[in-house]
């Protein structure tokens, strides 16, 4: 095996004031079946005692870097990568774990000539539960399925040397969905991921996660109501069954032409034994599945005069937002166009 110095695949994990809670996390890496890695912690201004917990391992591929407070992952992250001399890296969030063989599926499928891989994970909640497992659908990908969904987190994702740095690394804007922002910079930049089914990473779930809590800056408006009495009223009509089963016909016709397209056009990623039929299969079961709401994520934006009806986008960016909301406006027409209805029929 190589040194520590020259390992194939350095891991990168930024931590702020986890103390011993960080233990599992580390510990899951020194499981990993595949054994020849580097771990660089990167303390991102840790006050307590965070850093001691990290020096007190003895193996040498456990190495720490102490940085500046940024508040924020992309800055340790891209510190991680300066300080990297792998042909390949992998991440981990200070609060996830991997199952032991994460590093071995990422070289297996690395090794089979991809450059940017995302697995599969299992979604734990505090009291250590699991939650959910991701679904097989999850590992479709395509470029406009990156502008529309922020696929993937950090911690199942790795990739050959050198691809944030060829777009200008992590962001360091402190407006959340940086994972977001990079993946879909390296789709336009060209690179496609490579999705697997293999469930290798314990995903940590929190409502205080930054995912939960940042403000929507952007979104798509449909419309205007004169008061909370009508926008009261939208909510209700639009939670009917009637109109929830007219929004569900409308999402799944053109939800499956959109995949079609990209499936027929052989653009269309699918997990490693996932073939385009089968995955078609499973989307019209998904877009057609009653226990699926319909636009519950709509709200009201008090405004001079009444409520904005709005779709919210948790983009990264105003560029990005500008870009989802092209996209929903030609591929969501069907449903907007109902809410647009409902809304004129409820503000009169």
């Amino acid at each position: 095996m190589s040194t520590a110095a020259t390992a194939a695949i350095d891991v990168i994990c930024p931590a702020w004031n986890r103390s011993e809670a960080i233990r599992p996390t580390i510990d899951s890496v020194l499981a990993q079946t595949f054994e020849d890695w580097r771990l660089i912690v990167v303390s991102d201004g840790c006050t307590d005692d965070t850093d001691d917990v990290v020096r007190s391992y003895e193996d040498e591929r456990v190495q720490l870097i102490r940085t500046e407070r940024h508040g924020h992952p992309g800055g340790p992250r891209n510190i991680g990568l300066a300080a990297s001399t792998a042909p390949a890296i992998a991440y981990l969030d200070y609060d996830d774990e991997w199952l032991p063989d994460h590093l071995a599926v990422l070289r297996r499928e690395l090794d089979a000539g991809a450059r940017l891989v995302a697995t599969a994970s299992i979604g734990m909640n505090d009291k250590g539960e699991e939650e959910y497992r991701s679904h097989p659908l999850n590992g479709l990908w395509h470029p406009d399925l990156q502008l529309l969904w922020p696929l993937y987190e950090p911690s199942r994702v790795g990739h050959v040397r050198g691809l944030p740095e060829s777009v200008g690394g992590w962001t360091t804007e402190q407006t959340g969905m940086e994972d977001w922002d990079l993946w879909l910079r390296l789709s336009d930049a060209g690179e496609r991921f490579t999705t697997v089914l293999d469930r290798t990473v314990r995903m940590h779930l929190s409502d205080t996660s930054r995912r939960h809590t940042m403000a929507v800056r952007h979104r798509l408006d449909l419309g205007t109501l004169p008061d909370e009495a009508a926008c009261t009223k939208l909510t209700e009509a639009i939670g009917t069954p009637a109109v929830q089963d007219e929004l569900r016909a409308c999402f799944a016709g053109e939800m499956l032409r959109f995949y079609r397209s990209i499936a027929e056009a052989g653009e269309l990623v699918t997990p490693r034994g996932m073939t385009y039929d089968e995955a078609l299969t499973g989307l019209e079961k998904f877009v057609t599945d009653p226990a699926v709401p319909m636009l519950r994520e709509l709200t009201f934006a008090a405004e001079e005069g009444g409520f904005a009806v709005v779709h919210p986008l948790q983009c990264a960016s105003e560029r990005h937002a500008e870009r989802l909301r092209e996209f929903l406006l030609l591929r969501d027409a069907g449903r907007h166009a109902i809410v647009r209805r409902l809304i004129a029929a409820v503000g009169a």
